[in-house]
């Protein structure tokens, strides 16, 4: 096999696409077989000299659904076998590697680093150009990841998979190719390990835990109200943070068991509080995917009688950057909580494109204004005008206003003088478990 190309430059004539009412597929080589070739190419690299795999993603897999609804499936069947035909200089002088539906792996050794960006560069001039469908042109844009071999560490599949996801996240950049992240093969087995570890760490008693953070009503001072956090303190890894370990479940079916587990303590520890005298309300965390749950208000509804907990002590929290998979399943659902008398809650507020889509189409009841206006609102005049509308903006709609990250007494003296309802952050306090919650508002009450 002749790893080593010459470098092309591709003629107008040969840029031009012609349709094909007919592709059959070509040969290629195995996955099994690029990783076996792969694996004797790092063993011998100090003789071979500078050799580079290179992925070659034809098109983005996420457009694979809208290609098959427009152009249909023969179409987009054929779109590998098309390309496959403008990238002859490639096919014609070395093994091509099936590595998936849409891409494919080589092994290439350029003369040195300058020949082998032009080349890459070429690859994707011809990816860029159209494919006809039905005299149709039609932009299918696709991405190139290249792995140095002399520099990755890891495994050659975690090599392989780093590669292929730097040409999927290269087809959506200017350049068109990227080298791979040559760290993202052990992010990638840390977060399969913590994923493998979930279910586990569910039923143990000592790796996951609730903390509360305090919530003040700015108009007296006092904490009415308290967001349960829940935390992973895992036997290998040490403390894992939230934003890492909550999207990975929220991939797999455990996120069901882990609302389930922390909507079941969260309950439990505010009916507690009632019993000995403090009516706090409780908020909880969820994700969309729980909306998504036929039976989720059935459940919710079965852990408020269990505990003996009204509805109105109870705050379910989405984030504005999730979406809904099923959207008219979500909603009606949240109406019904609604129905029951649970406040809806809408964390993140400000931060992403469905600010205004949930104030309109979902039940909310509280904004929870993103932490980052209000940490840089006094060096940041712009952010100040942004949280004064938030607030004006809730109120006209008869929606409550929480300001996070709270952090000095200037921010909280101005959140006050703007009408914000509420407002939570390190300057009240950090986040505690219950035990120390329960001392803490014993003796708090804010000055204003």
């Amino acid at each position: 096999m002749n790893n080593s190309s010459p470098l092309f430059t591709p003629s107008s004539s040969m840029l031009a696409v012609k349709e094909r009412s007919d592709t059959s597929p070509p040969q290629l080589a195995s996955r099994e077989l690029l990783l076996e070739e792969l694996h004797l190419k790092r063993q011998n690299r100090k003789t071979d000299g500078d050799v580079f795999l290179v992925v070659i993603n034809i098109a983005d897999t996420k457009a694979y659904d809208e290609i098959i609804r427009i152009f249909g499936y023969k179409f987009a069947d054929n779109i590998l076998s098309i390309r496959l035909e403008k990238l002859e200089f490639i096919t014609k002088s070395m093994t091509i590697y099936q590595v998936g539906f849409w891409s494919i792996g080589i092994i290439y050794a350029p003369l040195n680093d300058e020949v082998a960006e032009k080349y890459f560069d070429t690859v994707v001039s011809h990816l860029a150009t159209p494919i006809i469908c039905r005299g149709i042109p039609i932009p299918i844009k696709g991405g190139v990841g290249v792995c140095d071999l002399a520099k990755g560490l890891g495994s050659t599949e975690d090599l392989l998979q780093s590669t292929y996801i730097a040409g999927q996240t290269s087809g959506r950049m200017a350049v068109g190719w990227s080298t791979c992240n040559y760290n993202l093969a052990a992010n990638n087995r840390r977060a399969f390990s913590l994923i493998a570890d979930i279910g586990y760490a569910l039923s143990s008693t000592n790796e996951f835990e609730l903390l509360y953070q305090p919530r003040m009503a700015l108009r007296n001072g006092r904490c009415i109200a308290a967001e349960a956090l829940l935390r992973w303190s895992h036997p290998s890894f040490g403390s894992v943070a939230p934003n890492e370990f909550i999207p990975l479940v929220e991939m797999t079916g455990l996120i069901r068991n882990m609302t389930e587990w922390v909507l079941t303590r969260a309950i439990a520890q505010a009916a507690h509080w009632h019993r000995s005298g403090s009516y706090l309300k409780v908020s909880v965390n969820i994700s969309t995917r729980n909306l998504e749950e036929s039976d989720f208000v059935k459940r919710v509804e079965h852990m408020l009688s269990r505990f003996g907990l009204a509805p109105r002590y109870l705050e379910l929290e989405l984030s504005e950057g999730q979406t809904f998979i099923d959207p008219d399943l979500a909603i009606s659902q949240l109406r019904v909580l609604r129905q029951t008398g649970i406040s809806i809650a809408v964390d993140d507020f400000g931060t992403g494109s469905n600010s205004f889509t949930y104030l309109q189409t979902t039940p909310v009841t509280i904004i929870k204004i993103e932490k980052s206006f209000v940490l840089n609102m006094k060096t940041e005049p712009k952010n100040q005008a942004t949280i004064k509308a938030m607030i004006g903006l809730a109120h006209s709609l008869g929606i409550e206003c929480v300001a996070a990250g709270v952090e000095t007494q200037e921010a909280l003296l101005l959140l006050t003088n703007w009408d914000c309802d509420y407002a939570q952050g390190y300057l009240l306090a950090r986040p505690m478990d219950a035990s120390a919650f329960e001392k803490w508002r014993e003796k708090n009450v804010v000055s204003l």
